[in-house]
């Protein structure tokens, strides 16, 4: 029998066994691996995790099912009652090794998740999330549906949907769908960065999705035209129509 879901900590609990079997082939996991786990819940995920011969460290906020998980798993994982994105503690325990970040999290803090491990020492080699679908197509979605949120992770990994999972693959059964995604964290930058530092590319990114209706050149506040026709692109463009690639180029441009 399930444990009462709390709202308070966005509980959405996964039973689907298929879509555990899908986040632990996409997260391609080796034998002596580190997996770094979020919200292990009830354990369905952790005892997957754990069947792979990984180290497992998890971290359980809610701590009415710390119990239940040390019952169940004893010293086969690494149980921590804390808040990732609060105890830097853990993270620092974290930062000598090589892991992987492996997770069904709580949809309101999958923001601050992303901007966490993404951008800030120690970083996971792949994240494997499950999150909202409407997240998960935004992440990972090309021109011209590109976003901010696109921007960032794209910049800072390769990006790839893996599957969408029903809403009745949970309890309690959400109101929307959600998607597996793996995020290949690129070990310095983006390839295309050489020497430009990524948060520059994302500043101007903000500047030109500020008004999501108007071109691109109007949200920037100059006449780069030509800067746009140097690049191949459309004068008229609007922000979601860019890759990270032309951003990246047209940061380039405007330094020089």
């Amino acid at each position: 029998m399930l444990p009462r879901a709390k709202k308070s900590f966005g509980q959405n609990f996964l039973v689907d066994k298929t879509a555990v079997q899908k986040i632990i082939q996409a997260a391609e996991i080796k034998k002596g691996e580190t997996v770094f786990e979020i919200g292990p819940g009830t354990g369905t995920l952790t005892q997957a995790l754990v069947d792979t011969g990984a180290r497992v460290i998890a971290i359980e906020t809610d701590k009415d099912l710390i119990a239940p998980l040390q019952k169940r798993f004893g010293n086969r994982i690494e149980l921590i009652h804390g808040d990732t994105l609060s105890d830097l503690s853990v993270l620092s325990d974290l930062s000598d090794l090589s892991f992987k970040l492996v997770a069904n999290i709580p949809y309101n803090i999958t923001s601050p998740i992303l901007e966490r491990f993404l951008t800030t020492s120690p970083r996971p080699s792949r994240m494997i999330l499950m999150v909202q679908k409407e997240v998960a197509d935004r992440i990972t979605a090309k021109p011209p549906k590109m976003s901010l949120l696109s921007i960032v992770c794209q910049i800072y990994a390769k990006c790839k949907r893996i599957a969408i999972v029903k809403a009745g693959a949970f309890r309690p059964i959400p109101k929307v769908d959600s998607a597996i995604i793996r995020l290949d964290l690129y070990k310095q930058s983006h390839p295309g960065l050489h020497d430009v530092d990524p948060e520059t590319i994302i500043a101007l990114a903000k500047r030109g999705f500020s008004s999501k209706r108007k071109q691109l050149k109007t949200n920037l506040g100059f006449d780069f035209e030509e800067k746009l026709k140097q690049l191949g692109l459309d004068p008229k463009i609007r922000a979601e129509g860019l890759t990270v690639e032309n951003w990246i180029n047209l940061s380039l441009i405007l330094s020089w």
